[in-house]
């Protein structure tokens, strides 16, 4: 099993690692990055597309202040807390509803716009692809391989597709991708939940349809049918209404924002799981690690990447207090995703 937080996709390019900014940027963009896939604390940075972002979903501008206050955005404040405290008050607050809507449409378009600009910047040479390849090349065909990802990215997906493994439907994501399942447990920009009323709007403009259910989602029913939905035509699937499946990054999440199927075959692969790698990852959700202490077995062997030994360290830490009941072998990889990939560590863990 491959689990992938933020810092994968912050790290996905070998081309332009981690300190490089697009070719042809200004100094300032390449000390704003403004096309890499962000971290939790830049979720809502300065950034020229993720201000148009803002645009489209006002709602949540008001909130904003409290996001990009300098104790988060150095990493000093954890964004998680703060959303969560957003949360909280929408409970009580009959706008914050509004504003919480809204932040789910802007991290859609944000991140999704920002993932089209930087494959069209790395021309989707990324270490999804590297990782995926070496996977396919040296796992045996009848052993099935997890690919868990806390991402609303599509980069993984991109790789895979590289490798003819397409995602056309839902049910593609576990049983449709040859030896690979795919476990998307936070959303994911091309995912909808159908809007099961009647809207009175016209449904060839997505973005009203988005900014009519953020006005009203006090009255609208957003069901449990997933639909799989175009990033850029998002608000509207097959010519139905739909909301973006995104879950909004809080301090501790109580549910999954995927298909209950999809849980379901996690839970059934987890006891054949002998391996995990963890690329970019805080270990943070404890919904997750509670289900790997009840159906990991004893003992798996567990390899870290996390681009730094302080944050390797508290990794590991995290994972051994979870699974107090059945610890782990933990091995931390004082590196990032690309340096990982160019020193074939990848290679030896396959293969050791």
């Amino acid at each position: 099993m491959v689990i992938f937080g933020a810092g994968a996709s912050f790290d996905s390019s070998p081309t332009y690692p981690v300190g490089m900014g697009p070719p042809g940027a200004s100094q300032d963009d390449q000390h704003n990055e403004y096309y890499r896939p962000p971290l939790a604390k830049d979720l809502f940075a300065n950034r020229p597309i993720f201000i148009d972002a803002l645009e489209l979903f006002p709602q949540c501008k008001a909130i904003v202040p409290r996001l990009r206050d300098p104790g988060v955005t150095s990493g000093e404040k954890s964004i998680e807390t703060l959303l969560q405290e957003i949360e909280a008050e929408a409970m009580t607050y009959a706008r914050g509803r509004q504003e919480t809507a809204a932040i789910r449409c802007y991290l859609q378009r944000a991140i999704a716009q920002c993932e089209a600009r930087w494959l069209g910047t790395t021309r989707r040479i990324t270490n999804y692809l590297r990782l995926a390849r070496e996977i396919d090349r040296t796992h045996k065909a009848d052993e099935p391989v997890c690919l868990v990802t806390f991402n609303y990215d599509t980069l993984l997906e991109d790789a895979l597709a590289h490798l003819n493994l397409k995602v056309t439907k839902m049910e593609d994501y576990w049983k449709g991708l040859g030896l690979f399942r795919v476990f998307k447990l936070h959303g994911s920009v091309n995912w909808g939940n159908v809007v099961t009323n009647r809207l009175n709007i016209n449904l060839n403009h997505p973005p009203s349809v988005l900014q009519h259910c953020v006005e009203r989602i006090a009255e609208i029913g957003i069901s449990q049918e997933f639909a799989l939905c175009p990033a850029t035509t998002m608000g509207v699937a097959d010519g139905r209404p739909v909301f973006p499946v995104i879950a909004i990054p809080v301090e501790k999440k109580q549910e999954f924002a995927c298909p209950q199927p999809m849980i379901d075959e996690l839970i059934s692969l987890l006891p054949q799981i002998d391996k995990v790698l963890v690329i970019g990852w805080r270990a943070s959700e404890d919904h997750f690690l509670e289900l790997l202490k009840h159906h990991l077995n004893k003992g798996v062997g567990i390899w870290i990447v996390a681009g730094e030994d302080k944050l390797a360290e508290q990794v590991s830490v995290r994972i051994h207090k979870a699974l107090l009941n059945n610890p782990p072998h933990c091995s931390a990889e004082p590196t990032g995703f690309t340096d990982f990939i160019r020193t074939r560590r990848l290679e030896a863990i396959l293969s050791g």
